[in-house]
């Protein structure tokens, strides 16, 4: 009997788990799967916001059980997976078999063409928003407040920024510059920044500095393992 391994994804909590958009999929993987004579041994769900994109879990982890047990990989609806570019790039390189409920006649050649666009879509988005983003910078600086809802920009610390004040964190509010020099004086990273410079001396790799610092169980300033990344940052204030 032919095994099916489910990924569905939903945009919002409150599409989540017991909502329509949820169980709408779950039909149509159900119902495809009953016509195919054959049975579904595991589901996994990714729930997200449109607004807070994080990294995708449940997708790897469904192609991971794919591959593992020689099951199929099922989706409802390939139309909208089909704009995500790293479930497209995800699908294209699993090298695991997989159906779309709605486009059952997809192949790799089609996730390949999908991602490409998928990608394409992206980059235009991001350059039209950089443009607006831009455009609305040079407006404060020729002392235009005013949205284009007509409403008028608050300033924060008597600064105009882009964004929703109301919804600025402490650490926003300060600004870029007041963060970094937080960052300078804080305690966990002058204490961890002799580990730094002296490992850098001894030629590790990024990675390499940020697990010692993490076995020696050094923290952020805010309590949290080094990242090669924060590695590179206290590396430029060595000198």
């Amino acid at each position: 009997m032919k095994k099916f391994v489910c990924y569905f994804r939903v945009s919002t909590q409150k599409q989540g788990f017991d909502g329509l958009g949820i169980s709408s999929q779950k039909a149509a993987v159900k119902n495809y799967v009953r016509r195919e004579d054959a049975e579904i041994i595991a589901e996994f769900t990714e729930v997200e916001t449109g607004t807070r994109k994080r990294k995708r879990i449940e997708i790897y982890k469904a192609i991971d059980l794919a591959k593992k047990l020689g099951a199929t990989l099922i989706v409802a609806k390939l139309d909208r997976l089909a704009r995500d570019v790293e479930f497209t790039s995800a699908l294209f390189n699993a090298n695991v078999d997989f159906i779309c409920c709605d486009n059952p006649t997809a192949n790799k050649l089609t996730i390949q063409l999908l991602s490409v666009i998928a990608e394409h879509e992206a980059e235009v988005i991001s350059t039209r928003i950089k443009s607006a983003l831009a455009v609305k910078k040079e407006r404060i600086k020729n002392g235009v407040t005013t949205n284009k809802d007509g409403s008028i920009m608050k300033p924060v610390n008597g600064t105009y920024r882009l964004g929703n004040p109301n919804g600025f964190g402490d650490y926003q509010k300060l600004g870029v510059q007041k963060i970094k020099e937080l960052a300078l004086t804080n305690k966990s990273n002058i204490q961890a920044m002799d580990v730094v410079c002296n490992a850098r001396k001894q030629s590790l790799t990024l990675q390499q500095i940020a697990n010692k610092l993490n076995e020696l169980q050094y923290t952020t300033r805010n309590g949290k393992n080094f990242t090669p990344t924060q590695v590179h940052r206290l590396l430029t204030k060595c000198a």
